[in-house]
């Protein structure tokens, strides 16, 4: 049929999906849910998949751009569940029991916990209408909702350097950010979007266009049910890796200091709504959208709600998150790489 059928663990959560032709509704609904109602759970076939998974574990620390972000997230966030890497470790995986699984999966993937999102040529309908054919074989419970609000432990600023073989240093500088329901999730992500969010950004223009430091420099925020995270990131050969940091914190103080410039808010602006608008021409990247919307916030928000409450934050909104979000004291420097003296200001 020259589909697609896949599946993915994130942080909160797990997604089976399938991307397919509109003729071919029948066949690959009825295949989606036999694969959620059906699952042969075989050991020999468990016994394989961590195979594949230590394997991926393995990749990932082969890439320090994926790496570094695992040891981030132990650093900022250790001690709340957020912190562990999503494919686990060796020991874990070695550890995991068949029954383990089962229990899971009869536990998180019930009706009640399941969230069904659709994009592209299907009326509301006749989707309906093939869940109801299809999902007779799913038991109907009562749905554990496990995110408790447990909130981070207040770390202070942590400072941890792991020596690697690699011949660039990568460091993520930053802290604890905001969680999904915070009034601050458009202001953040409007700030970290002109400091470092795009190529006109305070970082990319500074660092890289001016001083060519860096290939690879740009700040994000991830939001959790919990928290949220905010992340600096850059590459550089290791002879770089401090006048990188020390520009990244003068900058902050810059902002502290003057704020954001009006023309900065106004851009960053265009650019997050560019990324939104094109994001909804992607039919997969729609259906995820729509899915977490109704899984974490019980509602969707259409386009232009969200353009709105974008074009609604103030330059004084930007300058508070600076200052709640971004104290120098408090964030924290986690680097990979061999540095001079193995060590960093």
């Amino acid at each position: 049929m020259g589909a697609e059928f896949n599946a993915f663990t994130d942080k909160e959560n797990c997604c089976v999906y399938a991307d397919f032709i509109d003729t071919h509704l029948n066949s690959c609904t009825e295949l989606l849910f036999d694969i959620l109602t059906n699952p042969s759970f075989l050991k020999e076939h468990i016994k394989t998949e961590k195979k594949v998974i230590i394997e991926e574990i393995k990749m990932v620390e082969d890439n320090p751009s994926d790496n570094i972000m695992n040891y981030f997230y132990e650093a900022v966030l250790d001690g709340h569940p957020l912190s562990l890497p999503i494919l686990g470790t060796n020991n874990s995986l070695k550890n995991i029991k068949k029954s383990a699984i089962l229990d899971y999966f009869k536990e998180k993937f019930g009706i009640g916990g399941i969230v069904i999102s659709a994009a592209g040529n299907i009326k509301h309908k006749d989707l309906i209408d093939k869940i109801k054919k299809n999902i007779s074989g799913m038991e109907n419970r009562k749905y554990i909702n496990d995110f408790t609000g447990q909130e981070p432990p207040e770390n202070g600023m942590v400072k941890k350097i792991h020596d690697s073989k690699t011949s660039s240093v990568h460091m993520c500088f930053g802290g604890l950010g905001c969680r999904r329901d915070s009034e601050d999730k458009y202001p953040i992500s409007l700030f970290t979007n002109l400091f470092g969010g795009s190529m006109s950004s305070r970082l990319v223009q500074k660092i890289r266009e001016e001083e060519g430091l860096a290939y690879s420099i740009f700040s994000s925020n991830v939001q959790y049910l919990d928290t949220g995270v905010t992340i600096i990131y850059s590459a550089s050969s290791p002879k770089n890796a401090d006048r990188i940091l020390k520009l990244i914190k003068d900058e902050i103080v810059d902002i502290k200091k003057r704020g954001v410039e009006e023309v900065e808010l106004e851009r960053a602006k265009e650019n997050l709504k560019g990324n939104i608008v094109l994001s909804v021409e992607d039919i997969s990247s729609r259906m995820f959208r729509l899915g977490k919307g109704l899984l974490f916030d019980k509602k969707v928000l259409t386009i232009n709600q969200i353009l709105k409450k974008i074009g609604k934050v103030k330059k004084n909104d930007l300058d508070e998150i600076v200052d709640k979000y971004f104290k120098l004291d408090k964030m924290s420097l986690v680097a990979l790489g061999r540095l001079n003296k193995g060590r960093l200001l």
